[in-house]
């Protein structure tokens, strides 16, 4: 079914304005701003931050009962940064083209910047999504093969090194408390399941 993936990881910015915390100021290895991702989110705090963000846009009237934020499943974060493609990279197969669409070790951590950078800066995909490949490993609610003691991450980080790790297809997991300075978070919009209507026919 039809959803909408924000354009960019969730950043300082966003964080602040809806739960009023700063928790990337945990780790050293960090750059204060609006446009900054928001790190050191646990998967819990994330849902959190989804919730808190449904329940303001209800109670502001800007969004439908039957539609609701959350975090994305892993089926979803894949497709949407696939956009279709069915290469290696949202972008093709040339990882000698990651420094145009992400941030990584190379552009980061070999240039003496170990922090997650601004979003929006690298190129899109082909629908949009910027930083769909690295400076931030993002939370998807899927457990890890099912494991619920452990949460899936994608989309790799501003430490990863090796191109095999920022791959449209890699995958990363870990406990749902996790906070580290290359972990945040992106948002999904889509119908709450509660609210799916199913025909007769179909139903049976």
């Amino acid at each position: 079914r039809g959803f909408w993936l924000c354009e960019t990881k969730v950043t300082q910015g966003q964080w602040r304005d809806v739960m009023g915390t700063n928790p990337w100021k945990l780790q050293d290895t960090f750059v204060e701003g609006a446009n900054y991702p928001a790190t050191c989110i646990s998967y819990a705090e994330a849902v959190s931050f989804c919730e808190k963000l449904t329940t303001r846009e209800y109670d502001a009237g800007r969004l439908p009962l039957t539609w609701r934020y959350s975090l994305p499943t892993e089926a979803q974060w894949e497709r949407a940064c696939r956009a279709r493609a069915a290469t290696k990279f949202c972008f093709g197969d040339d990882d000698s083209k990651l420094g145009d669409f992400a941030w990584f070790n190379e552009n980061t951590v070999a240039k003496e910047e170990c922090f997650a950078h601004q979003v929006g800066v690298k190129k899109s995909n082909a629908w949009g999504l910027h930083d769909m490949h690295g400076n931030v490993w993002e939370w998807c609610q899927d457990s890890y093969d099912g494991q619920q003691d452990y949460r899936v991450l994608r989309g790799a980080s501003w430490h990863s090194s090796k191109p095999h790790t920022l791959l449209s297809s890699a995958r990363l997991f870990n406990s749902p408390g996790h906070r580290v300075d290359i972990v945040g978070f992106r948002i999904v919009l889509a119908m709450a399941l509660a609210f799916v209507a199913v025909s007769p026919a179909r139903a049976q």
